[in-house]
């Protein structure tokens, strides 16, 4: 039986390693500063472009062109506007040329309201992109979502109207299979 004694350790090996691989998925880069011009500081931090696998033939859409991979919402709303449907229009249009791209929608809030609500309106918005992007010929599965809420935006100091406004987004990050 000195086996069974070490069975549960190849699974805790594999748990281990994918938690290790997960928390190196998403970098963290600074934003520009705010229209009222305070430090960058005070401003979210936006998620990367995913470029793929290493080693990658393509480049993924919109890697280094955040506004292009961004739809913007009102405060506690769920609506995209005409800024929003063109940015998801270009999109779609690179998703269904490519059927071998994977977007993951990323649903934000602002950092008013309780992390349940914001959780909410975070998954309210991630369906709009999904449903809109669906409509424009997208393929249900190159589509993922993942609504954070105010998960990473409470820990920020945001007072001003034009921080809030940056954090209630859906950003758009490209994978491929």
């Amino acid at each position: 039986m000195p086996f069974a004694k070490f069975a549960g350790y190849p699974s805790c090996f594999c748990l281990a390693i994918a938690f290790a691989l997960s928390a190196c998925t998403t970098v963290e880069k600074p934003s520009r500063a705010s229209d009222s011009g305070k430090a960058a500081a005070t401003q979210p931090a936006r998620t990367a472009a995913y470029s793929g696998r290493q080693g990658a033939a393509k480049p993924t859409p919109f890697a280094d062109e955040e506004e292009s991979r961004t739809v913007y919402f009102a405060s506690s709303d769920a609506t995209i506007d005409s800024q929003g449907a063109e940015v998801l229009r270009q999109n779609a249009l690179k998703l269904k040329e490519d059927t071998q791209l994977v977007v993951v929608l990323v649903g934000h809030t602002d950092n008013l309201g309780s992390s349940a609500y914001n959780l909410a309106v975070a998954d309210r918005r991630t369906e709009a992109v999904s449903e809109r992007l669906r409509s424009l010929g997208v393929a249900r599965s190159q589509i993922r979502r993942l609504p954070v809420g105010s998960e990473q935006s409470s820990k920020l100091k945001c007072d001003s109207e034009a921080c809030r406004r940056s954090m209630r987004r859906v950003e758009l990050i490209y994978e491929r299979r």
